[in-house]
């Protein structure tokens, strides 16, 4: 993701909260019950009006199993590789058969990354696949 794209990602705490929240599948309600906050609290926390004790901190990250940096991750401040580490904590909380198929997605991106290389540093163009590079091997009105 491009620095510029990254900016654009809201990365406040109650959009992470919120983000961490629906990982687990569970309500406002059901994560305060879990955290033992009142549901008031809990939605002013998710909406960023609300500010956190350091008690409250932590029975968050008791109830979403999650790290600190999870949870209070700023998008500005650690940048794309911090977003995507983020990334991969909220992915090691999926299920064996889903993480499977987020690796397959990640090495069928970074091996297609890897050829769409391969094409350009040969001249050759890559749209729906790869092609022969322009003008190599065309008769004239190919080429025009």
């Amino acid at each position: 993701m491009p620095e510029e794209q990254l900016e654009m990602i809201d990365m406040s705490f109650g959009e992470n909260l919120r983000r961490l929240r629906r990982d687990k599948g569970l309500t406002q309600a059901e994560l305060a019950k879990l955290a033992d906050l009142k549901i008031t609290h809990m939605s002013k926390l998710e909406n960023d009006t609300g500010d956190p004790k350091l008690s409250t901190l932590y029975k968050l990250m008791g109830a979403l199993e999650c790290s600190a940096d999870t949870l209070l991750m700023d998008a500005n401040k650690v940048g794309v590789d911090g977003v995507l580490q983020a990334s991969f904590d909220r992915a090691q909380q999926l299920p064996r058969r889903k993480k499977a198929i987020v690796i397959e997605l990640i090495d069928s991106f970074c091996i297609a990354d890897g050829m769409g290389e391969i094409f350009n540093t040969k001249g050759w163009t890559y749209r729906d696949g790869p092609t022969k590079p322009i003008g190599e091997g065309m008769d004239e009105k190919e080429q025009g």
